[in-house]
């Protein structure tokens, strides 16, 4: 009889960042260490500084990896505001991270506002902006900023008429605001 063969295990590199993805996820860029994430990880916080260099490249990466694993941005369906909203106003899972969380935890830091800065003109408004049409930049930028605000306000602020929301209202009347249907 054969050997059970274990599970693969998993890269330290890997491991490293998907305990600092979830990290960057549920608290801010000031308030997340390497070596919080190097133990959640069971790395030497030396292994994570040659791995990525700096909390800076590490947020970074964390952010890259989660966007291009994102397939409201990176397919060309035509619905792909429809399931933008629909992605950030739902009710979450129990312990369910979302893509917009590593962005709204850390807007407030300097360091981490650059790095949200150039990945969301890179990789988050141009896609955006194919699915909407030439001209509509702008139109684009208010809405994300509408978004990340809904996002702000109701998981990091906790503001109860958001938090107590029936999702699809919500979704309707951001949607309207945004003049995207």
């Amino acid at each position: 009889m054969g050997q059970k063969k274990s599970p693969p295990k998993e890269p330290a590199r890997d491991r490293i960042l998907r305990c600092a993805t979830a990290r960057f996820s549920t608290q801010s860029y000031e308030t997340t260490g390497l070596r919080e994430i190097a133990a959640d990880a069971g790395a030497d916080v030396a292994w994570v500084h040659r791995c990525f260099g700096s909390k800076e490249k590490l947020f970074e990466e964390c952010v890259r990896v989660s966007l291009a694993s994102d397939t409201v941005l990176s397919d060309v369906e035509p619905d792909k505001f429809d399931r933008l909203f629909e992605q950030v106003v739902r009710n979450r899972a129990p312990g369910e991270l979302r893509l917009i969380d590593i962005f709204v935890r850390s807007l407030s830091s300097p360091e981490a506002a650059t790095v949200i800065r150039d990945i969301t003109n890179s990789m988050v408004v141009p896609p955006l902006v194919k699915a909407a049409g030439q001209g509509s930049e702008a139109k684009v930028a208010l809405t994300l900023s509408m978004l990340f605000g809904f996002a702000i306000l109701r998981d990091v602020v906790g503001l109860d008429a958001l938090r107590n929301a029936e999702p699809n209202v919500m979704k309707r009347l951001l949607m309207n605001a945004c003049e995207i249907n």
